[in-house]
């Protein structure tokens, strides 16, 4: 069994911890190698409070992933409040050992800009979180002392900065912070004419977007797509006077959020007229928030080490199907291709992807909703085994269960979601997996007690 030296433990500010569950405890059959192989390599995450910072049993975790950029934190249900604080003390983690600095929402872009501006400006942290942060992670209890985590850090040398990967719009008051910044652009124009045709366009695309909104019409959308058409040949040709003005780094977020608009709107009301099929609907979302991502990492944060906080099924390396059930590890026109398939053609063993799934539990979004309940994973399954280990919560490497061939017996596993699925090879949709043996609902903050 390969441990991390005490070297490598001494460099992170940890003390050497065990790497494994006793093999012998298990009286296993001498022919369930995949059992074996879990016992022996499986490792126990002692504590998911975010207060907790002793983070020698996160240590194992540093070596699987290694020199990788970018680590995607899964979770495999909206309501999943033990992987919502499992996620936030993994951040803390990242953080403070590993020199990761910078969070990627699934939400909004210009949305959770609004977040990272209000931490940075001392506002109080749940308000903050509430102005981009999808309401199913800022609702909820376990999640909100990240955000106050993350506005204590501006204190410090190292910031933990915050944007969003998403094209949706994400929290309330969005629209109308944005409406003033578009229409805040038409004054960097020194050319009368072209400044009025700049404020005409936004005042069209301002409306258009209304109404998108209320009434989901083909007939807005062509006129909201034309206003951004005309709005992005505006700036690229007014790029130098408007960047003056603004930055040239805030006229290219512009430009994108731009573009967010007409991608939200064109979904919108595609959906709503089923003029696309729902796997079409997400194909197209995933896409286009893998551009976002590939920006945000590439050119916005370039250099820096980052977290991507997303479900699942938009961060694993694999296919979903057109029933969003079964999952599939090669492509077909009729499959759903998250980001997570983009992330890792481009960027290879620099990302390095953790899956989050349980054996039984609750879920329940915070932001509202029925709690669901989570059935006892089936006999044989990945989680059913993992539940024989006799642990409340543990990550398994599968990169390493992957060069090992170490799972190949293990044919069911629940992803991205609580659904058990057939599944070729378990290893690779996710490089590591968090397993956790009872979930918990996500916990609705109480405003009353705050």
């Amino acid at each position: 069994m390969r441990r991390f030296s005490r070297r490598a433990f001494v460099a992170q500010g940890l003390a050497a911890v065990p790497m494994a569950l006793p093999v012998a405890a298990w009286g296993l059959p001498a022919d369930d190698d995949a059992q074996r192989w879990l016992a022996g390599r499986a490792v126990p995450i002692r504590s998911i409070d975010a207060a907790d910072d002793d983070f020698r049993d996160l240590a194992p975790l540093a070596r699987a992933i290694g020199q990788a950029r970018v680590v995607q934190l899964g979770e495999p249900g909206h309501g999943a409040g033990t992987s919502f604080a499992a996620k936030v003390r993994l951040i803390k983690f990242l953080h403070q050992r590993l020199g990761f600095d910078v969070v990627l929402w699934e939400s909004g872009l210009y949305d959770v800009d609004l977040t990272d501006a209000a931490l940075r400006a001392g506002e109080d942290p749940l308000a903050a979180a509430r102005r981009g942060v999808f309401a199913l992670w800022a609702n909820a209890a376990e999640v909100t002392p990240l955000f106050r985590y993350a506005q204590d850090s501006h204190g410090g040398g190292r910031p933990l900065a915050m944007a969003g990967l998403d094209m949706q719009v994400s929290a309330r008051g969005s629209v109308e912070r944005f409406a003033a910044d578009l229409r805040s652009l038409a004054t960097g124009i020194g050319d009368p004419a072209l400044r009025s045709r700049m404020e005409r366009l936004a005042e069209t695309a301002i409306a258009a977007r209304t109404r998108v909104f209320a009434e989901m019409l083909p007939a807005d959308l062509r006129t909201l797509e034309a206003a951004v058409d005309g709005l992005l040949a505006t700036l690229r040709a007014q790029r130098a006077p408007i960047a003056a003005g603004i930055g040239a780094g805030r006229l290219r977020f512009m430009t994108e959020a731009i573009e967010n608009v007409r991608a939200d709107a064109r979904n919108r009301v595609d959906r709503k007229q089923g003029t696309a099929t729902p796997v079409e609907l997400e194909n197209r979302r995933d896409a286009r928030n893998a551009e976002i991502a590939r920006w945000l990492v590439d050119d916005v944060h370039a250099g820096r080490r980052i977290i991507i906080w997303a479900h699942n099924a938009h961060v694993m390396n694999a296919h979903y199907g057109a029933d969003f059930r079964s999952l599939h590890l090669a492509p077909a026109p009729d499959r759903m291709k998250p980001t997570g398939v983009f992330l890792k053609d481009w960027l290879g063993d620099d990302l390095f992807t953790i899956g989050m799934t349980a054996y039984q539990g609750v879920d329940q979004w915070a932001a509202g909703g029925k709690a669901t309940a989570i059935e006892p994973a089936p006999a044989e399954s990945l989680e059913e085994r993992l539940h024989r280990l006799g642990a409340s919560q543990l990550f398994v490497d599968l990169r390493a269960a992957r060069r090992a061939a170490a799972l190949a017996s293990v044919t069911t596993a629940r992803i991205p979601k609580y659904d058990t699925v057939p599944v070729a090879d378990v290893t690779r949709p996710y490089d590591g997996l968090v397993f956790i043996d009872r979930m918990a609902a996500a916990t609705r903050i109480d405003e009353t007690a705050r």
